[in-house]
Formats: structure tokens, sequence, C-alpha cells
């Protein structure tokens, strides 16, 4: 079969990918007989996952996972695998790309077994990881978006907590003339998967998979192109950096306190913000709703989270045990307690924001951030609930990052226009697509 028979055949599987929530839904009369399987992650700690998991289930054992790096080598690694027919039963995927291997046919349907933990998860996280009566994977963490700002510093420039992404841009350019060694934020050039969540808080569908198994892809749609031309415009003005992320000078500029806000993920207060902080720091933020393209409006973003999947390289016997596994990690009080812990050695976690809505249920959930100011794992659980929930993600997201950063490197450096950026990566997208045998309409 070839990629183009392939995309038409799987078109129910790969309409996903969104958020998350959970609960601990299987009971001990669930127990499936002795197993022993292979999990691969690139989260910290993962031996604390596999020991809480075999204390509840002793007949059940997992070998320590290895250590593929993340990112682009962690995929290279699973896809080199899943191809040679040595994949793990259990694999950490991310969101935007479970398209990639539900296409490819590489992942089990576990509806039978995970079914059962509907309800524990948001219902757009629900909508990322099945499609129909299938399911292919559990959410295990999401990345909801808000606003990290630093509240004295709008106060002392007299300046309110923007509300719109009018009012954003207004604060910028006066924030910018007022200190000019100050930005309000900054737009991270490098980040393809950020983009895209700004295109999904929007109301943009880049991605849409129809019900004949033809892709429909629209990045230079007139909704993206508002987005990223409200941001260019910025950068054209001066009033915000384009600086790339989680690079070395960005990581200064943080600590240095170039930045009044970020927009950021509910992983990015310790990932963006704390980490980089020097000892005596006295920067102090706090979090608000991202910016509204309307008026009164209340839509989310998300950017990051991943799932655990079981693939097709799993012995049938030890799907149901896996599915287990995949389920009560990420949905146990146990398993969210070590979810929600620091990934720090000491601390023995993970550093991740739960899925699952019984997260609000552990204690860690409640501990207080250095530098910020309430309870804002409470905050980023509603932004959670208002994502919009049927946004779809491409089997090519890792090619669009490509395609993206590229054209956005050239527009930053002033060699082509914003609009431009989209209009060939539009082309780009489409071209690779059909090379790769898909039917496209773009």
């Amino acid at each position: 079969m070839n990629l183009r028979n392939l995309a038409r055949a799987s078109a129910a599987a790969a309409t996903l990918l969104a958020g998350l929530i959970p609960v601990d839904a299987v009971t001990a009369a669930a127990t499936p007989a002795k197993s022993t399987f292979t999990w691969w992650t690139w989260t910290s700690n993962p031996q604390n996952v596999i020991a809480n998991f075999e204390k509840a289930y002793p007949n059940i054992s997992i070998p320590a996972p290895p250590d593929y790096g993340v990112g682009g080598p962690f995929y290279s690694k699973l896809t080199t695998a899943l191809a040679g027919g040595t994949g793990p039963c259990v694999t950490q995927i991310e969101f935007d790309h479970l398209p990639q291997y539900i296409g490819g046919h590489d992942l089990v349907n576990i509806a039978q077994y995970a079914s059962v933990y509907k309800s524990d998860y948001p219902a757009w996280t629900w909508g990322q990881v099945s499609s129909g009566g299938a399911v292919y994977a559990l959410p295990e963490d999401i990345g909801p978006m808000g606003l990290l700002y630093q509240p004295g510093v709008l106060k002392k420039y007299n300046l309110p907590v923007p509300t719109t992404w009018a009012v954003f841009g207004s604060d910028a350019v006066a924030l910018h003339k007022a200190d000019p060694s100050m930005y309000l934020t900054y737009f991270p050039s490098n980040e393809g998967d950020w983009l895209e969540s700004m295109f999904w808080q929007a109301g943009a569908y880049p991605y849409q998979l129809e019900a004949n198994g033809t892709w429909k892809i629209d990045v230079d749609g007139p909704i993206e192109q508002e987005v990223l031309g409200f941001w260019g415009k910025l950068i054209n003005e001066g009033a915000i950096a384009a600086d790339q992320d989680f690079t070395a000078d960005w990581g200064h500029r943080i600590s240095t306190d170039r930045y009044a806000a970020i927009i950021g993920a509910a992983w990015s207060p310790t990932a963006e913000v704390v980490s980089y902080l020097p000892a005596g720091s006295t920067q102090e933020w706090a979090v608000a709703q991202l910016p509204q393209w309307t008026a009164g409006g209340h839509a989310a973003a998300n950017w990051g989270g991943s799932t655990n999947a079981v693939t097709k390289d799993c012995p049938s016997s030890d799907v149901k045990a896996a599915a287990l596994f995949a389920g009560y990690i990420n949905t146990s009080k146990s398993g969210l307690t070590i979810d929600e812990k620091p990934d720090t050695p000491a601390a023995g976690g993970r550093g991740l924001f739960p899925a699952a809505a019984a997260r609000a249920s552990v204690a860690q959930f409640s501990v207080p951030i250095p530098h910020f100011m309430g309870n804002i794992n409470a905050q980023f659980s509603q932004f959670a609930a208002e994502v919009p929930t049927n946004f779809q993600w491409s089997p090519w997201d890792t090619e669009f990052g490509n395609f993206v950063t590229t054209q956005l490197a050239a527009a930053v450096a002033g060699k082509e226009s914003w609009s431009q950026v989209l209009t060939t990566t539009q082309s780009q997208l489409v071209s690779y697509a059909q090379s790769a045998g898909y039917s496209v309409a773009g």
C-alpha cells in the first residue's frame, strides 16, 4: 500500500490531537496476567514512575528506559525502530507527532482497555488521541498557555495588563519607548509549534483531514496571516525582540530582566523563568489569561504536551498490561504525584502539568513556585478548560517547523515580507506532503 492509499485508509485514525485530564479507572480485577514489556520516555526520573507502578502491579515488570534524548533524536530512533519491528511496547509521543505514527499504522487501537479513562480528561485532549471508536494513546501532560508578566514593571510604566492583543501591542510600543533596554516580550523565531499554538488560539485550522482521506493545508489562511502579521509589525517597529528561545543568549536575557512578559505554557514558570534567574533575583511574576483577539473572549491555546501509546511491536499478550501502565501512571493519585513533583533528582518527579483533571487532588498541585504570585497551577487549569476543541495536527509537523523557521529567519533579517513567510511555507508543505504520497488540497 502506498502512502497515498495509506493516508486514505487511516483517515479516521489521523483525525486527532489536543489536550488532557486524569483519574484512576482500572481496578485490581482488571489486572492482566504476568507481563514484562519496554517503555520509552524522555521524562526525568522514570525509575520512580516504574517503581510506583510495579508496587501496585507486582506481576508486571518494566526495565529502565533507554536514554535516546528528546525531540528529533528521540523520534528518529523511534521511527527507525518501528520500521525494523524492534520498537518499544509503550512509547511517549507528543500530540503534534501522533498523526505521523497513526497514519503509519505504528500504534495499536487500545480502546477496549483505555476508553474507561475518557472521563478523566478534558474533551479536547481525548479528541487528540481518539478517532471514532478507536483510541491510540492516553494523554500524559499538556501545556495550556497564559500570559506570564511582571506586575511591577507594568505598574512602573502605568501600563495595563493586556486583555486583548491590541492592548498588548500598544503596551509593547510604550514600554520599549520608556525603557529601550526592555521589551514587553520576545517572538521565538525558532519555534514552529509556538506559532501553531498562536494559530490555535485565534481559531485557525491550518490542517484538516477530510472524510475522503484528503488533507486540506491552509497555513497561509487569513487568520494565520493576521496572527503572524501582528507579530511581524511589532518586530519591524522594534517594539518586541525576535529571539530564539532555549539558547544561551535567551537565558541570559531572562536573567538580566530583558522581558517584562512571556507568552508561555503551564510548564513555562519553571522551565522558562525560574531556572534562569540568578540567586537573589528580585523578579516577581504573575499569570493572566492570554490576550484575546476579541474583547471579552476566553480562548486559550496549548503548547506542548504528550501521550503514551502502545505500538504495533508490543506482543499481543502484553497489550492489556501496556495500556494499563499508560493509564495508571497518568491518572492514579500516586502517578500524578510523581508527574507534578519537580524533575530534579532530589524531588524525584517529572515536572509535568498533567492532562488528567485529577491533577488538582495532588498536594504538589498547590505548592508555590518561587518568584510567582498565587496558585498558578489553578489558573492554568482554568486555561486548559478554555482551549478550542477542534484543532488538528498534521503528519508533517517536523517539516512545517523546518520550513517556517527558515522563512521566519529571513523575515527577521528583513529579506522577505512577513506575509511571504506563510505563503512560501504553504507551498513547501503541500509539495512535501504530495511527494510523500498523501492526498492534499492546499
